[in-house]
């Protein structure tokens, strides 16, 4: 990874936290990917962001996150490389998405189907364990697949890609990652990436 687009975070800080300090428009329009129960998309609320939707693949999560109110509505899809979801073109100012890139879960090849939903000039933000590269053959491309976007001119950096020593994967969703606690996630060490969309 070029050290031009790369910064050191030492301390712990959540997706959702890295969000709101971009300072966006509080009425924009917002989908948390893989939003689980909805930690997430909480935390974006209560710093004003009122236009909240959700994806996950897991009815459960999902029935959970509406119980709390959290979300204006939701989708229960996959982000799938080859199946579009059911959003329309350009459909949302920002995607956000927790702890969703990880073996078995969201493949990279579904960058795409996320910048379809997008909105041009819209920004996609997500955050990725170190060590990605044994995930399995697609994240083995991984880095290929992200700078090929940006050599198309599908998206460009927003902000340095981060390096966090401990990164706050909420909501992590304890079922895919055995073995770690499911009271509110985990820490590790991993990257958050912050694209815009460009067309």
């Amino acid at each position: 990874m070029s050290g031009s687009i790369l910064q050191q975070q030492i301390e712990a800080e959540s997706l959702a936290e890295q969000f709101i300090a971009l300072g966006l428009d509080t009425g924009i329009e917002v989908l948390d990917v893989a939003c689980g129960t909805g930690v997430v998309g909480e935390e974006i609320r209560a710093a004003g962001y009122e236009n909240v939707d959700g994806l996950d693949p897991s009815q459960g999560y999902l029935n959970g996150a509406m119980a709390k109110g959290i979300f204006r509505k939701v989708y229960k899809e996959f982000i799938d490389p080859d199946k579009p979801t059911t959003i329309q073109n350009d459909s949302y100012d920002a995607l956000l998405c927790c702890a969703g890139f990880f073996q078995g879960l969201i493949s990279p090849l579904g960058f795409t189907e996320l910048l379809r939903i997008t909105k041009p000039g819209g920004i996609i933000a997500w955050n990725i364990a170190t060590g990605y590269e044994a995930y399995g053959r697609e994240y083995e491309q991984y880095d290929e697949i992200v700078w090929g976007l940006v050599q198309q001119k599908r998206w460009e950096f927003a902000r340095p890609v981060k390096k966090h020593e401990k990164m706050c994967f909420t909501d992590c969703g304890a079922c895919y990652l055995r073995g770690w606690s499911s009271s509110g996630g985990i820490q590790c060490e991993g990257f958050t990436y912050i694209m815009r969309k460009l067309s």
